[in-house]
């Protein structure tokens, strides 16, 4: 029986999400977006013989933002679709030129979208204060909804007077002619010179020589922050770690075999980045500060054993997310720091020290956007 109900609430399952798919692809089904070289069929309308008028419903949706330049300048941005609506689409029959006359209006609203992302990139660079976005872009759109608006009717009144299909043909040469002659405007994007990352996650540092002599093993948490500017990084990087000592000896104050201690290191280093498709890495060098303390010292405990010295090493990042809009470029990742101390030269008690740390972060940097002609 259990086996029997486990089925049945599969199968349950799974035919509502099939259902959902359905619904899904129906309703993607019932809009159409202008492109060049759409063309319309039969299949796109009712045929609603009530009626003498073909009814295309077409909306031109358009929607705006701006990207941010000095002293209070910009330039706008917007993005134009003309949507077919076939689910209220009607023909009064099945002749082809009220199909024509129906691609014709669809034409002109791809037109309009068309024209209204043109007009926006010919106002190039704008003064916030002098052409407030909202205000400028609105006039945009009256003027040229305007503007196509008189053509249709024009058409509109042409076609419908002469009911000559060489008039029919002359509109759509006409038409064609203006798709042809307004060049398609996309929004083009570059990144800026300096990026910001930050990043957490877990260190182990090895030592050996006498710092392997008298403490094991640090593990604990890592957190950074990289500034980059081009293909130079700039890292601050902090370990924060837990070990103990191996066997006790006197240094400030006696340090006791097996006492918990904290491993505090620092990282400041300079590096080139080599990126490579999803992967980026990054040789460093730098300067690292160390240091041993007690775990839970009182206020009078003077036990501390610090040290600085040179670190090199190498950072592998791997990017699995990306996230962009017309402000800001965000990058998420996973890295890999492997890195190397000579000498850390903590005072009676230095040796060389191997660091590991793996951790997950981001990188934002600030995206300049414009409107351009599609080459």
């Amino acid at each position: 029986m259990i086996l029997i109900r486990n089925v049945l609430k599969t199968i349950a399952f799974t035919t509502c999400c099939l259902l959902l798919i359905f619904n899904m692809a129906v309703a993607q089904s019932d809009t159409l977006k202008w492109h060049p070289g759409i063309k319309l069929k039969f299949s796109d309308f009712t045929i609603d013989q009530s009626t003498t008028h073909a009814f295309a419903d077409i909306i031109v949706y358009y929607d705006y933002s701006s990207s941010p330049m000095k002293f209070g300048r910009y330039f706008p941005l917007t993005h134009a679709d003309a949507i077919f609506n076939r689910k209220t689409a009607s023909l009064p029959d099945s002749s082809e030129k009220n199909l024509r006359y129906a691609q014709l209006l669809f034409d002109l609203s791809g037109y309009e979208s068309r024209l209204i992302k043109l007009k926006a990139m010919e106002l190039g660079e704008l003064n916030a204060r002098n052409a407030p976005v909202k205000q400028t872009m609105d006039d945009i759109f009256f003027k040229v909804n305007n503007e196509i608006s008189l053509l249709k009717k024009d058409m509109t009144e042409s076609i419908s007077k002469s009911g000559d299909e060489q008039v029919l043909s002359e509109w759509e040469a006409k038409v064609a002619a203006l798709l042809q002659s307004t060049p398609e405007v996309i929004t083009e994007t570059t990144l800026g010179k300096w990026q910001v990352g930050m990043f957490m996650g877990i260190a182990q540092s090895y030592f050996s020589g006498k710092s392997s002599h008298y403490f094991t093993t640090a593990t604990g948490l890592d957190y950074g922050l990289n500034v980059d500017l081009k293909r130079s990084r700039l890292v601050f990087d902090v370990n924060l770690d837990f070990n103990k000592t191996k066997i006790g000896f006197e240094q400030n104050g006696n340090w006791q075999t097996g006492m918990k201690t904290h491993f505090a290191s620092v990282e400041i280093t300079y590096g080139f980045k080599l990126p490579k498709n999803k992967w980026l890495a990054v040789p460093y060098a730098g300067l690292s500060l160390n240091e041993l303390t007690p775990r839970r010292p009182s206020d009078e405990d003077k036990r501390s054993l610090d040290g600085a010295g040179p670190v090199i090493g190498l950072e592998i990042n791997r990017f699995f997310g990306n996230m962009t809009d017309s402000w800001e470029n965000v990058n998420l990742f996973y890295k890999c720091r492997a890195s190397f101390n000579p000498a850390n030269l903590i005072k009676d008690n230095g040796g060389t020290q191997f660091n590991l740390k793996i951790a997950v972060g981001f990188d934002t940097r600030r995206v300049k956007s414009r409107l351009a002609k599609k080459m």
